[in-house]
């Protein structure tokens, strides 16, 4: 993880969980993260209405009278996974994109990563987490926000690390919301009952050929011009 990270990269709305507070000691903060990223793969396995602190505690490792001294109830719990897991995909985000060069092979490397980091535990525990959030008015309250954010801080992320010419244009932010919406659904897709493996790998493909060719551009901006004058 980018532990590099504070609260002012990423804004009010995605805090780090596990800082330290006045008087701590650092251990806290590992207890925290540990914590964390156990309450991270529960969610991504058992959902969020089987989330409980003694689930947690157990597969965190410690007990729930620790537990509790951190996090008090599954409400804060719940609120620190939220901003752990939205940051996790940040850091993520950035630290593989920051290793990408700037050759003719770019958009396509960047798609490949965004469409690997789907594939993880942080984005199975998002997706529960936005999927529960629809009917869940308390927990749409806590998620919400850090979407909101998320959304904001990988749009920075795309304009300060992708090669200057591809962040220009009427294209930019209808390109990565193809990638991004594009690929979190076929991530989730579950009714792709026959060579799913097959028809998984054409649509990334398909993706591939509308982002980074000048004739998948075209269509984009296109698109783009035409819906300012509707």
């Amino acid at each position: 993880m980018n532990a590099a990270k504070t609260d002012s990269d990423y804004g009010g709305s995605l805090r780090d969980p596990a800082a330290l507070n006045e008087g701590e000691i650092r251990r806290s903060r590992k207890t925290r993260l540990r914590i964390l990223n156990a309450g991270m793969i529960s969610l991504a396995e058992n959902g969020h209405k089987k989330l409980s602190t003694t689930m947690v505690a157990k597969r965190a490792g410690i007990t729930r009278s620790a537990m509790l001294y951190h996090f008090g109830s599954r409400k804060d719990l719940l609120h620190a996974i939220i901003r752990h897991v939205t940051r996790r995909r940040l850091a993520m985000y950035q630290d593989a994109m920051e290793k990408l060069p700037h050759d003719e092979n770019f958009l396509n490397a960047a798609i490949d990563i965004a469409w690997e980091q789907l594939q993880t535990p942080e984005f199975a525990a998002f997706a529960e987490l936005a999927q529960a959030s629809r009917t869940d008015k308390e927990l749409a309250e806590l998620f919400n926000p850090a979407m909101a954010a998320y959304d904001q801080e990988r749009r920075k992320c795309a304009l300060k690390l992708f090669p200057q010419k591809e962040t220009v244009g009427l294209g930019f932010d209808l390109r990565r919301d193809i990638v991004r919406f594009l690929l979190e659904g076929i991530a989730q897709q579950d009714g792709i009952t026959f060579n799913e493996r097959e028809r998984k790998d054409s649509l990334v493909v398909f993706l591939k050929t509308l982002i980074s060719t000048s004739a998948g551009v075209r269509l984009l901006e296109k698109s783009v011009e035409n819906s300012k004058k509707t």
